[in-house]
């Protein structure tokens, strides 16, 4: 195992401390916060140093994107659970990113690994923007914009590797 991919595990382990301390009732939003970016940051260190040693790897690829799902997912039905953010955006993002995850399953099955495209990094840059003005209790009209948009990037994404790749669906 390489030194990206143990970085991509580690934002599926930090997701854990995230999710307990921001539903403890001690509200720890300063340490999950800051956990949170740590493991944000691991998400732009693995493709870089993967990139630039050359380890770019099918496991890496699909490690990065199932972690930060994780990671992001987790967190947004920690927020949930405490009621600091809507639960149509929550169900909304969770369903995306399992059809998402569902699509890239289909495809490796048709042995085609399928990186993340610009929409699918813009979505994951939005979300992580979105959680830590949340975690910073920004509430304001730019925090409810933002949700909107990164909903509709989110979506755009997914009709867009959808587009994308029907022609692999068109031969089953």
């Amino acid at each position: 195992m390489n030194i990206p991919n143990l970085l991509s595990l580690s934002r599926i382990f930090l997701a854990i401390p995230v999710f307990t301390l921001t539903v403890s009732e001690e509200k720890y939003y300063v340490s999950a916060l800051i956990i949170f970016i740590i493991a944000s940051l691991t998400d732009l260190f693995d493709g870089l140093i993967a990139r630039k040693t050359g380890q770019v790897t099918d496991l890496g690829k699909f490690l990065d994107q199932i972690s930060d799902k994780i990671l992001i997912n987790s967190t947004f039905i920690a927020m949930l659970a405490i009621g600091i953010i809507p639960g149509w955006f929550v169900a909304l993002i969770v369903a995306r990113d399992t059809y998402v995850s569902g699509l890239r399953m289909f495809l490796a099955s048709k042995n085609l690994v399928i990186p993340a495209d610009v929409l699918g990094k813009m979505k994951t840059v939005l979300e992580i923007i979105l959680i830590i003005l949340i975690y910073l209790q920004l509430w304001s009209t730019l925090v409810n914009l933002l949700l909107y948009l990164t909903l509709i990037i989110s979506l755009v994404s997914a009709a867009n590797y959808t587009i994308k790749n029907s022609k692999a669906f068109k031969e089953t």
